[in-house]
């Protein structure tokens, strides 16, 4: 049986956690998803016990000192680990799952770490005052950004969480997290940046010594930050079947925001297309979803039907307007 495990306590958000529990049941088997909350919320429980049966809530203490859902994934995957889980893998709350998983799980060692491919196209790089701050040096260097969307790790794994929610419970990590975006140091706004850290600095006392395979962007996950992030290539080879991507995962703004600015962002979402393939399961007002709205009533007449295809209007205006952008940047330098 696989384990698949995420947190969340933020009612807003409460429709991500049925999509993605949706997502699970229509395409993968034998496996439970265990749904950390630190409140038990009464009616999604009781969606959950009609509409997902695979689903196990797991009580967690409600956080202290300031600290925040930055820490929740090395703390759940641990509390799985002291119940006996021998193998879990973490799934934020914003993902879909768009096929049966376990081809993807079967095929990992038992040392691997599964994470995903972070939506950036420069070299690797550490923040270097991040491993100043926990006197760790560079020992490795990885393949791609780290994006923990994705963890997957087994009994093997058990010292680099302990690590991982130790530096994440350190207090200069848990202030940052109280203060505005504006305000916060960049080297400490995500969990993600200390968990690539980890995995590739060390000291005397920690080694990353585990083998990390990733989740390629636009073949395997969709990082769906903005619709040009979704490259027109991938759209046009996963659209046809050339390739098969495992999720898709939609960061920043969410589309189901009650900010209108953030929603219009959103307005040509391939994350929003899926996702309508349950609106009459979720029980709950899904208007966000891409029959709505000109823009993206638009984006769905030029999709043919076809998911990954919304927004490739969008896209293209987008790299247009970019290149436009840095046309006139040269001609005024």
């Amino acid at each position: 049986m696989r384990c698949f495990c995420t947190f969340e306590n933020r009612k807003s958000a409460f429709v991500a956690v049925k999509l993605l529990a949706l997502s699970l049941e229509r395409h993968c088997r034998d496996f439970t998803l265990f749904l950390g909350m630190t409140e038990t919320d009464v009616e999604l429980s009781e969606w959950l016990a009609k509409n997902a049966p695979h689903v196990v809530l797991v009580h967690l203490d409600p956080f202290a000192q300031g600290s925040s859902l930055k820490h929740v994934k090395p703390l759940l995957i641990l509390t799985l680990l002291n119940r006996g889980v021998t193998d879990v893998t973490w799934l934020d709350t914003d993902l879909l799952v768009l096929r049966d998983l376990e081809p993807l799980l079967a095929k990992l060692h038992d040392d691997t770490v599964l994470v995903a491919q972070e939506e950036r196209s420069r070299g690797f790089e550490v923040n270097p005052t991040l491993q100043a701050h926990y006197g760790l040096k560079p020992l490795r260097s990885l393949r791609y950004h780290v994006n923990s969307c994705v963890i997957r790790v087994s009994a093997q794994h058990r010292p680099l969480m302990e690590k991982f929610l130790e530096c994440l419970l350190d207090p200069l990590f848990v202030e940052q997290q109280s203060k505005p975006p504006a305000e916060k140091l960049p080297a400490f706004a995500f969990e993600q940046e200390v968990l690539q850290m980890l995995l590739s600095s060390g000291d005397t006392r920690w080694i990353p010594a585990f083998p990390v395979q990733f989740m390629r962007k636009g073949t395997e996950i969709i990082q769906e930050l903005g619709v040009t992030t979704y490259k027109l290539r991938n759209r046009l080879r996963n659209g046809l079947g050339l390739r098969r991507p495992w999720m898709v995962h939609i960061p920043g703004s969410k589309p189901w925001s009650p900010d209108a600015r953030a929603r219009r962002r959103r307005a040509a979402s391939v994350y929003s297309a899926f996702a309508e393939t349950y609106k009459d399961q979720i029980q709950e007002d899904m208007s966000w979803v891409n029959s709505a709205g000109l823009s993206s009533r638009i984006a769905r007449w030029l999709s043919f039907g076809q998911p990954h295809w919304v927004g490739w209007g969008h896209c293209l205006a987008g790299i247009a307007w970019r290149l436009l952008r840095t046309g006139r940047l040269q001609r005024t330098e």
